[in-house]
């Protein structure tokens, strides 16, 4: 009977742990290489095509 409520639990808590681990590697990687283009920080759009000419 409490294996069909703390299997599930645990399997959610391993899956939240890994996707922090990942996101607590990918904010420092961010903080220690601030100029290197990554995919989740490049900006290609056009400033003229959306109306942000600065």
């Amino acid at each position: 009977m409490p294996l069909q409520y703390l299997l599930p639990a645990m399997v959610a808590f391993v899956f939240v742990i890994l996707a922090d681990y990942a996101g607590a590697l990918r904010a420092l990687n961010v903080y220690f290489y601030p100029d290197q283009n990554g995919v989740f920080l490049s900006d290609d759009s056009d400033p003229r095509a959306t109306g942000r000419c600065d």
